[in-house]
């Protein structure tokens, strides 16, 4: 009658382990069930993303490129947001040859923003910049999102 019991009971244990798993992976491990284009991220939809030399009125980017001289005195990255919630975080993180060495100060939404341009810049540590291959990858409330790519000459 003993070995029944146990057997009952490491029985009920092995299944009620495996379906606290089954239900774990399907809980942690979920997909949102919406499509959303690669330019949405959670809270706020870019139109445009650009690296420039100055920014102008409403933040808005003049003289886009994606080319500079190391003399140059800061490097923009300007984003264009159709639809931006209030509480949104964004920052950008800035990369040399493929090494990520800093993160701009992050930026939240203090309300809802729509056609509007969130600009973020860079300026050399040490007079000028260093040449090389340069990219900038914007995150919003955390995850990766669009990324800009230029040259330091």
């Amino acid at each position: 009658m003993l070995n029944r019991l146990t057997l009952i009971v490491r029985t009920g244990f092995v299944l009620t382990m495996a379906f606290l798993t089954l239900a774990g992976c399907g809980l942690f491990n979920r997909t949102s069930d919406t499509a959303t284009s690669p330019d949405v991220v959670q809270n706020v939809k870019f139109s445009d993303v650009v690296t420039a030399e100055a920014i102008g009125e409403r933040n808005a980017p003049v003289n886009k490129t994606d080319s500079f001289t190391t003399e140059q005195d800061r490097i923009y990255v300007v984003a264009q947001a159709k639809e931006l919630d209030p509480g949104t975080t964004i920052f950008a993180r800035w990369s040399r040859d493929g090494q990520a060495f800093e993160d701009s100060p992050e930026l939240t939404a203090n309300q809802a923003y729509q056609d509007t341009y969130v600009e973020f810049h860079l300026e050399p540590v040490n007079g000028n910049f260093d040449p090389g291959q340069y990219s900038v990858q914007l995150f919003v409330n955390g995850n990766p999102s669009e990324q800009a790519s230029f040259t330091v000459r």
